[in-house]
């Protein structure tokens, strides 16, 4: 550390990487016009959760909840990394909106992840629970369509969660959203393996 190296150039080179990220996330909203093929490639499962947290560090819900990440070590998924981030970056300050707005006590962000097999078929998990007032009974069989808004989507726009969706379909997975029998609710990432993946690509 440079005795001369001011504090704000550390923020401002952090605002440079957000930015370049946020350009890429931007182009979310495309989702909705066309299909976009995944650009599918083996990437390290905890780097995709750092560099999603890495965004959010100036989002001030996200900065005011616990996050615990467990992910095993060495653990990859073959998707598109860019893709991925875009929809942890979507669960986790959605889940984060969702503790501060409702008060939550000790409001607490579970990322995990794991290898497991479904049906003779290899996937990757990866789930983003929260301890929050969980999701409205009434809105979970539309909760991923289009224009959904709730206090789930962050934004209030209803397209957060439909993106998210859309890219995980796009990868040949499925998103599920849940309440916890436990309070809080959870949304759970299923990207599948290599080969299926490949095929899907």
């Amino acid at each position: 550390d440079k005795p001369d190296e001011p504090v704000g150039q550390a923020k401002a080179n952090l605002m440079r990487r957000v930015v370049g990220r946020m350009e890429q996330l931007g182009e979310g909203l495309l989702d909705f016009a066309r299909v976009r093929t995944p650009r599918i490639v083996w990437s390290d499962v905890q780097k995709l959760i750092d560099q999603s947290l890495e965004l959010l560090r100036l989002d001030d819900p996200v900065r005011r909840v616990h996050v615990d990440v467990h992910v095993p070590e060495g653990l990859k998924a073959p998707c598109d990394g860019d893709r991925i981030v875009q929809v942890l970056v979507n669960l986790v300050r959605n889940a984060a909106q969702a503790l501060i707005e409702n008060e939550a006590r000790d409001p607490t962000i579970t990322i995990s992840a794991e290898p497991l097999t479904r049906e003779g078929s290899g996937w990757v998990q990866i789930t983003v629970s929260d301890n929050g007032p969980g999701i409205p009974p009434e809105l979970l069989p539309s909760l991923l369509e289009p224009f959904v808004s709730s206090r789930l989507d962050a934004r209030g726009t209803g397209l957060g969660l439909a993106v998210a969706d859309g890219i995980v379909r796009e990868h040949g997975g499925v998103l599920i959203a849940r309440n916890r029998d436990e309070g809080g609710a959870e949304f759970e990432v299923l990207l599948p393996a290599f080969e299926r993946a490949e095929a899907t690509a």
